[in-house]
C-alpha cells in the first residue's frame, strides 16, 4: 500500500510529529511504500511548490514551499491570511506532478496546518482514501487548544472572542520565516521580532471582529471531505462531535516508537512520597493547579510529599514552596532516571489534551499516573486515579498521601496487564482501519 502522511515534519517536537513519523517509518518497515508532506517557510516570498527533500528510515520526505502559514500555538490574527490566499494555492501544475509521483492509496492527514486544501480534493477525485487523526483542534480553535489569551479553556468559540484571543498573534511574512528551516538555528534572534511584533499589536485597538466563522466553517468543509476520522481518544472525539455532531469516526489509542515495556513495581517506603510534574508552566499544562491543591494539602499538615518539576525552570512560578523542585529539561535518554525519582506522575491538563504519551511512557515504567479527565490517555487507567477539577485533584492527592500504600498496589495492577501496545501492532490496526468501510 502506498500512504502519503501529512504533517508538520519529523523535525519538530510534539507528539503529533513524533507519532506521525513513527508510524510513517514503521509503515515503511512493514513493507508498505511511504511518503511524508511537511509545510516549509522561507526567508522571501516565493510562488507555491512542492520539493524532494529526504529519504529517512525508508519514507520519502517533499516539503511543501510558498503555502498557507503554519500559525502552531500562535493564533491567526486574520482569517483572510488562509481563507483569501490564493496566490499560495499550488498550481494545478505541481499538484498533478506531486501526485503522479507519489500515487497514494491512503492520504493521511495528521493536521490542517498548511494543509493545502487542493490537494484533498485532487486526492478525492483520483479515488485516494482520505484519513484525519485528531491530534489537535486547529480548524475548530485558531489557537489550537481552546485555551484563551486569559489562559482560560474556551467552551464557546464566537468571532467577538477568537477577534480578541488572536489579536496579537503574528502575521503571514512571520509566520513564513519563522517556519523557515533555518530559523530553527537561530531561534534567539526571532525573540526580538517577537516583543516587538507584540508591543505594535498591543497599540492597535481592540474592537476589530473579524469573520472567524468563516474560517471555522471552511475547515469543517475539508474535514467532512474525509473518508475516515481517526480519533486517537474519547476526549477528542468527545469535543469534534461537540463542535461538529455529524462528524463520526473511530477511537483508536496512540503509540510511538520510545515506548518500552519496563514496568517493575514501585516500593512506596516511609518516607516523602516523590511527586512528578512534566510540562511547561503554561496555566493550560495545570502546573498552577497542582501547585496550588500542594499549598493546601500543606496548610492541612499533609507534608509527607516533594515535587520534582520537569520541563520548566519555575522562572514563572507564583507559589515557592521548599518542596518543590524545578529540574529543567531532560533528554529522552534520561527519561528512565526521571521515572526512577518518582512514585506518581501527575498530569493535571485544563485543555482538552488529545491523548498524552507521558502518560503511557510513564505506565510503561509501572508508575501510577494521576489525570485529569481532560487528558485522552485517561482510558488507560483506573477509574478512581482520574479526577475531575481542582477540588478533585486536591481530594485525589490526599487519598493517597494519606495511605501511600495505595499507590504500591496501583503499581502492582499496572505490571499485572498485558503487555502494551507495540508500533508494529498499531500499524496493524491502522491497515485494517485504513480497509474498513466508510464510517457514518
Amino acid at each position: 500500500m502506498r500512504i502519503l502522511h501529512y504533517f508538520l515534519g519529523s523535525h519538530r517536537q510534539g507528539g503529533l510529529n513524533r507519532y506521525a513519523a513513527d508510524l510513517a517509518a514503521a509503515q515503511a518497515a512493514a513493507g508498505h511504500r511511504i511518503f511524508g508532506l511537511f509545510p516549509g517557510g522561507s526567508i522571501l516570498p516565493r510562488r507555491p511548490c512542492i520539493r524532494r527533500r529526504k529519504m529517512a528510515e525508508g519514507v520519502e520526505y517533499y516539503e511543501l514551499l510558498g503555502g498557507v502559514p503554519v500559525p502552531l500555538l500562535e493564533g491567526i490574527r486574520d482569517p483572510g491570511m488562509i481563507l483569501n490566499a490564493s496566490a499560495r494555492r499550488l498550481p494545478d501544475s505541481v499538484l498533478r506532478v506531486f501526485c503522479d509521483r507519489v500515487r497514494p492509496d491512503v492520504l493521511h492527514i495528521h493536521t490542517w496546518m498548511g494543509f493545502p486544501p487542493e490537494l484533498l480534493y485532487e486526492m478525492k477525485r483520483r479515488n485516494v482514501r482520505v484519513v484525519f487523526s485528531t491530534h489537535d483542534y486547529f480548524g475548530l480553535c485558531p489557537r489550537v487548544n481552546f485555551i484563551d489569551d486569559t489562559g482560560e479553556l474556551c467552551v464557546a468559540p464566537d468571532n467577538g472572542k477568537c477577534s480578541r484571543c488572536n489579536r496579537h498573534a503574528p502575521g503571514a511574512r512571520y509566520l513564513a520565516l519563522r517556519n523557515w528551516g533555518g530559523a530553527m538555528k537561530f531561534k534567539v534572534l526571532l525573540k526580538p521580532l517577537r516583543h516587538l511584533r507584540r508591543r505594535r499589536t498591543a497599540a492597535e485597538p481592540e474592537t476589530a471582529i473579524r469573520d472567524y466563522a468563516a474560517l471555522r466553517k471552511y475547515y469543517r468543509e475539508l474535514l467532512t471531505n474525509c473518508d475516515k476520522i481517526h480519533f486517537n481518544s474519547g476526549v477528542s472525539a468527545a469535543v469534534y462531535r461537540r463542535f461538529l455532531p455529524e462528524v463520526t469516526g473511530r477511537v483508536i489509542p496512540i503509540v510511538h516508537r520510545g515506548i518500552a515495556d519496563r514496568r517493575e513495581v514501585r516500593r512506596i517506603g516511609n518516607g516523602k512520597v516523590r511527586l512528578c510534574f512534566i510540562g511547561s508552566a503554561a496555566p493550560y499544562k495545570g502546573l498552577p493547579m497542582l501547585l496550588n491543591a500542594l499549598r493546601q494539602l500543606r496548610e492541612r499538615g499533609i507534608v509527607n510529599w516533594q515535587l520534582n518539576v520537569w520541563g520548566t525552570d519555575g522562572t514563572d512560578r507564583s507559589i515557592d514552596m521548599e518542596q518543590v523542585k524545578y529540574r529543567g529539561s531532560f533528554s529522552p535518554k534520561d527519561q528512565s532516571r526521571v521515572w526512577k525519582e518518582a512514585d506518581l506522575l501527575i498530569v493535571p491538563s485544563i485543555w482538552w489534551e488529545t491523548f498524552g504519551f507521558v502518560v503511557v511512557e510513564a505506565l510503561a515504567a509501572g508508575l501510577p499516573v494521576l489525570c485529569s479527565d481532560m487528558v485522552g490517555a485517561q482510558i488507560l487507567l483506573e477509574p478512581d486515579m482520574v479526577y475531575h477539577d481542582g477540588a478533585g485533584l486536591s481530594e485525589a492527592l490526599t487519598r493517597l498521601l494519606s495511605a501511600p500504600e495505595l499507590l504500591e498496589q496501583v503499581s502492582r495492577n499496572i505490571c499485572l496487564r498485558p503487555e502494551f501496545e507495540t508500533m508494529s501492532g498499531h500499524v496493524e490496526v491502522m491497515d485494517e482501519f485504513y480497509h474498513s468501510a466508510n464510517i457514518g
